[in-house]
């Protein structure tokens, strides 16, 4: 996902405070004394344990500076096009000077950097002096990530004029819209209140009796206690209080406190990733203190608000969230999202821009039971158009709350009425230290319990399915089928099948598999071999994440922990037909967009991806071969989808959300600008929701206990693969 930190980044560089401006210059940074040992043992090390093998060439060297200027400049916003040309001309012996252990350019570069981003942080704190004008009538490209760097300094001058501009016109919009959300707010409440009130007032009446007799003290004490209730606490009051210019200025001064804190250890982290990443986008190396980090985060991820944290240009990125979370079960953050502000309850929020992960993961948690305020960039509007503001509060995730969940639900079809299964499983979850639960052998007890129940057929739901357990995605893999390959493996130089461990079916009912763009890694090779097998249908997105590629973790020296780990990509896997899943993912048989479908997200949005590829195909009997019935239930599918009008509705805003995403330009006018946001504010939600129906009349019914639960009548996409399975169930009876 292309990060609309683009257009923040410019504040970032650029508004640097007076007190900024006036601090000493930061320290020169030069090479640690094991700089070049940990280089030269990494680039002897990357093309042997890699999974490609390729020789370090002068072609890589050059990927590897591109990589680390666009982890430096990705906006394209910083560096002038002369610096470029001259980085790329001392670059012409960079892959001698890295086998000799040499950084002295990723340094020089850096340097270069900093100098440029204080230059355009004076620019920035001139222009808040003498006023922005918001009723221009001109639009800015804020997608610039292939775009040219600025040739002169009067063209440097004007992209900053327009991308500070830009964010603050947002800041503008984001407050108008506060305060409006607010206002509807307060009204609702008051009309509430004023029914409640209208409600009581005869019962108020027939006690006014009671009422006046009743001991005074006590009265007082009842009021007292409900003093509190009826006070409520603004989570957005500091940063309402906070101008547009205040607010730049403040962000200016961390981006440049954290950049002149940088120290010789990030510059060198940052570089060797870019050299990793060469080979991969997957491939990083981690500095001792990554390394740690990497540890922390691992041990994290499932407490306080239950997200899967990524580091993307600048920002915290959602990768996934954890279901059964907070994050989750709120709704509106959403995979994609970037935070770029931090706050606790209603204290004012502190910027995470350019934070080393670690430390956002750290402000992100907290005490149980407390709030944490996320400010977020959300993926559905990529042109930073509105930043929103999210509370949660934070909570402890139990691994219980993301195991399977099952549903046995009935299908009516013209005279007949089917029993159908639904296992919604959102993570390949194994306790790898024994002992623990497995999702393998949780979703075989599910598979039981259907069979018990004489289900007619059932619904694998893998949406949202990040990966996990290989092992548990194989034996999945076999409950449905009776014996075969379930994924071919390629690495070092070999290509070998993995079997179903088990002979046998356990479920040998009509089956249809549910994906999006958020499936990924093990979903993809369980739907994969399904499909391949003829054993199942695979109903969703236009196609699933494309992740085809495995990373081992290792250390540099094993002798040394002081040189840091590689994470390294040593495998691909390929589906028993012999094509890969990278890329390309899973495509559907049938096809039902959800809002994730139009997003940038999968591998194909990302840089240095490894290409698809294939094998020989492994020697396997399908279970048969269901390409003309897939044909009749699609027809069938899209004959029902035409004629309902919730789900054609939803088709329609998910075009307009395809349109927005895919927006170049911005308007720097504040009027135009509020008018686009209370345009889209539906497709906000729309986002948030997937294919959800909204809650009518407030009558949601609680969480159950056991995490979140199935929703069949709300879940457009679920509702209408159930139609499909029904129409599966009955085909497979004719046929």
């Amino acid at each position: 996902m292309i990060n609309t930190l683009k257009l923040l980044l410019p504040a970032l560089l650029l508004s640097w405070s007076a007190l900024a401006l006036e601090s000493e210059a930061p320290a020169p940074l030069e090479p640690e004394a094991n700089a070049s040992h940990i280089t030269r043992t990494l680039v002897q090390m990357m093309p042997r344990v890699h999974m490609n093998h390729d020789p370090f060439t002068e072609a890589l060297a050059r990927r590897t500076l591109d990589n680390y200027l666009r982890a430096l400049d990705f906006d394209r916003s910083i560096f002038l096009a002369e610096d470029i040309m001259a980085l790329r001309r001392e670059a012409s012996d960079l892959h001698q000077d890295l086998r000799d252990g040499d950084l002295s350019l990723a340094f020089k570069a850096f340097r270069i950097f900093r100098e440029r981003a204080a230059d355009r942080v004076a620019f920035v704190m001139d222009m808040l002096e003498n006023g922005i004008d918001t009723d221009q009538e001109q639009e800015f490209v804020w997608r610039r990530k292939d775009a040219p760097w600025a040739e002169s300094k009067e063209e440097w001058d004007e992209l900053w004029r327009k991308k500070v501009t830009n964010e603050y016109v947002g800041y503008l919009v984001s407050q108008r819209m506060r305060e409006l959300e607010a206002e509807e707010e307060e009204a609702a409440a008051e009309e509430e209140a004023k029914a409640e009130d209208d409600a009581e007032m005869e019962a108020v009446a027939e006690a006014e009796d009671e009422a006046e007799t009743a001991d005074s003290d006590e009265s007082d004490a009842e009021m007292a206690a409900e003093a509190p209730e009826e006070e409520e606490r603004s989570l957005v009051a500091p940063q309402l209080d906070l101008s547009p210019e205040d607010r730049i200025r403040r962000r200016y001064d961390q981006f440049i406190s954290v950049l002149n804190g940088h120290d010789a250890e990030y510059v060198q982290q940052m570089f060797l990733s870019a050299f990793t990443r060469a080979y991969d986008t997957h491939s990083s190396y981690l500095s001792p203190r990554a390394n740690e980090d990497f540890d922390i985060n691992m041990r994290l991820s499932l407490t306080g608000i239950g997200a899967i944290l990524t580091y993307d240009e600048g920002t915290a990125k959602i990768e996934r969230l954890i279901e059964g979370g907070p994050a989750a079960m709120d709704g509106r953050l959403q995979p994609g999202d970037k935070i770029i502000a931090v706050g606790q309850g209603d204290e004012p929020p502190e910027d995470i821009l350019f934070w080393p992960l670690y430390r956002s993961v750290r402000l992100i948690r907290g005490e149980i039971g407390s709030t944490v305020v996320l400010h977020v960039i959300p993926a559905s509007d990529p042109t930073g158009t509105e930043v929103r503001t999210i509370d949660l509060v934070r909570e402890e995730i139990k691994l219980e709350e993301n195991a399977a969940k099952s549903l046995v639900y009935e299908v009516e079809r013209d005279d007949r009425t089917f029993k159908v299964g639904i296992i919604q499983l959102p993570d390949f979850y194994r306790d790898f230290q024994g002992g623990g639960r497995s999702s393998a052998a949780d979703v075989k007890a599910l598979l039981e319990e259907m069979n018990d129940e004489g289900v007619d057929g059932l619904i694998l739901d893998l949406r949202n399915n990040g990966g996990g357990s290989l092992q548990d995605a194989i034996e999945m893999t076999g409950y449905f089928i009776d014996a075969g390959p379930v994924v071919q493996v390629r690495g070092e130089g070999t290509v070998r099948a993995l079997n179903d461990p088990n002979r046998g079916v356990v479920f040998d009912k009509p089956l249809v598999v549910m994906v999006n763009r958020q499936s990924a890694s093990a979903s993809e090779i369980l739907a994969a071999a399904l499909q391949d097998y003829g054993r199942a249908v695979i109903v969703g997105d236009s196609k699933t994440h494309g992740k085809g590629s495995v990373q081992s973790m290792m250390p540099l020296d094993r002798r040394d922990d002081g040189l840091g780990r590689l994470k390294v990509t040593t495998a691909a896997f390929y589906r028993v037909d012999g094509r890969s899943t990278q890329l390309k993912g899973v495509s559907p048989d049938i096809e039902i967009r959800s809002p994730s479908d139009v997003m940038e997200m999968g591998e194909e949005y990302l840089d240095n991806v490894l290409p698809w590829t294939w094998v020989r195909p492994a020697r396997f009997m399908p279970h048969g071969d269901l390409r003309e019935i897939n044909e009749g239930l699609r027809n069938l599918s899209e004959e029902r989808l035409a004629e309902n009008e919730e789900f054609q509705l939803y088709q329609k805003q998910v075009d307009r959300l395809a349109e927005r995403v895919q927006r170049r330009n911005i308007s720097l006018n504040f009027e135009e600008r509020l008018a686009q946001a209370k345009s889209d504010r539906e497709l906000d939600r729309l986002q948030e929701r997937g294919l959800m129906l909204p809650v009518e009349n407030g009558d949601e019914p609680e969480e159950p206990e056991n995490g979140p639960r199935i929703r069949p009548e709300r879940d457009l996409m679920l509702r209408e693969t159930l139609q499909i399975l029904a129409d599966l169930v009955v085909l497979s009876h004719e046929s």
